[in-house]
């Protein structure tokens, strides 16, 4: 799993930057912006154990990173052979000052010292960037990142010429023209790669529709 100062190589070599116009400010936005759109579309998968401190219909959990809930297990009992026994699916996930924040709409209220176990999306990160630990994306992945922020690079470059005084004709219209080029390689990688990922569409559980569906 290569980290930032791996990505900032290989998206110079990209932009064929030998003479380091692109500083790494620009670099490394360019990169969490590709990033957090591969993210969107290619989520890292996480598993986080809640412990319930109030009583209450509505939990706030102190992740940053999550996107959607995919599991949860309510009461989670890690000793019992199967917890799953105790999926719900009747919460609601909303973001409360850009929390994310459950309401279970029906079924038990958790109290206090339960344990809530989320399985959720979560963004994916690269070592170094922003501060995170780890590299989470696939090494298979990294050409679409590198493709992703090169392309943003170079039109964030090529808007900073436009207010720029000295340079040469036609500069920043080829620029723009080729970073759009690898902004579109790099959707059409992700319309790709979104297919691959297994989120549910339809709950496990439904209601019956009569006394006959059961």
């Amino acid at each position: 799993m290569s980290d930032l100062a791996a990505y900032r190589t290989r998206i110079q070599n990209s932009l064929d930057d030998t003479e380091s116009k692109y500083s790494t400010t620009v670099l490394d936005e360019a990169l969490r912006k590709a990033l957090n759109e591969y993210s969107r579309a290619n989520p890292n998968f996480s598993r986080h154990t809640h412990t319930v401190v109030s009583a209450s219909r509505t939990q706030t959990f102190a992740l940053s990173d999550l996107i959607t809930i995919v599991e949860l297990i309510h009461p989670y009992i890690s000793t019992i052979t199967n917890p799953w026994i105790y999926e719900r699916e009747d919460f609601i996930l909303t973001y409360v000052d850009g929390d994310p924040t459950v309401y279970f709409s029906s079924g038990a209220v958790p109290a206090v010292d339960e344990k809530i176990w989320l399985n959720y999306a979560s963004e994916q990160s690269i070592e170094d960037l922003d501060a995170a630990a780890a590299t989470t994306v696939r090494d298979d992945h990294e050409d679409i990142l590198i493709v992703g922020a090169s392309g943003h690079a170079s039109m964030m470059r090529a808007s900073g010429l436009t207010e720029s005084w000295g340079g040469r004709s036609g500069e920043t219209s080829s620029l723009m023209a080729w970073g759009a080029a690898q902004y579109r390689r790099f959707l059409d990688f992700l319309a790709e790669i979104k297919q691959e990922v297994n989120l549910p569409i339809f709950p496990a559980q439904h209601w019956s529709l009569d006394n006959w569906d059961k």
